[in-house]
């Protein structure tokens, strides 16, 4: 009797899943966790803040299992969905817990020469520039680019899992794109505006 054949799609096991299947969301976790953990750290400051919300998405992952829309057969939209609101919810906490620091006395402290030790690698700094960029964005640009560029998802699986028309997915990539360019350019008043988006740059 041959092996029975191992399900290779989202849906597949996450019909497994939904019965309450373990090793079925095992393999789905070992799939996408990758993803979702860089999804993540465009949107908080460190890895292990990342990590945090990684294992925060794979749990409501589990406790929803039963609601889930899968997307094209995928749950990877929704599990980034998931995860710029679980990394909202962190950054309104730290914010929170950063002012109270700053009501309290501040002790003597050393110098900080990180950041310009870090301005000697021009890479570095630019990905950071990026990184910091990105997460000034509003939280639906954010999540058109997320998708739409960093993921690689079509205008039609974006307007699906959002709920929007496609031609509202392309408008707000288009102004998300620009407004995350005026970002990167801290001279963006006294240089040229960006150029228009053609067509095809509208949808990766």
């Amino acid at each position: 009797m041959g092996d029975k054949e191992t399900p290779s799609t989202d849906r597949e096991l996450w019909l497994q899943v939904i019965d309450g299947d373990g090793a079925a969301f095992a393999s789905l976790f070992l799939r996408h966790r990758d993803r979702v953990f860089v999804h993540s750290l465009r949107l908080v400051k460190t890895p292990f803040e990342a990590e945090d919300v990684t294992a925060m998405v794979f749990l409501e992952a589990w406790r929803c299992r039963s609601r889930i829309r899968l997307v094209n057969d995928s749950i990877l939209g929704w599990l980034l969905i998931t995860a710029t609101n679980v990394a909202r919810n962190k950054i309104r906490s730290r914010l929170r817990y950063e002012r109270l620091l700053r009501k309290l006395p501040q002790s003597q402290e050393m110098p900080d020469h990180s950041d310009s030790v870090a301005e000697t690698f021009d890479q570095a700094r630019r990905s950071e520039l990026l990184h910091r960029a990105y997460r000034s964005l509003r939280p639906r640009d954010q999540e058109v680019i997320g998708l739409c560029v960093l993921e690689d998802m079509s205008t039609a699986e974006v307007s699906e899992l959002l709920g929007i028309p496609p031609g509202t997915v392309k408008s707000r990539l288009s102004r998300a794109k620009e407004k995350l360019a005026q970002l990167m350019n801290p001279q963006a008043g006294s240089m040229p505006a960006p150029r228009p988006l053609r067509p095809e740059e509208e949808t990766p």
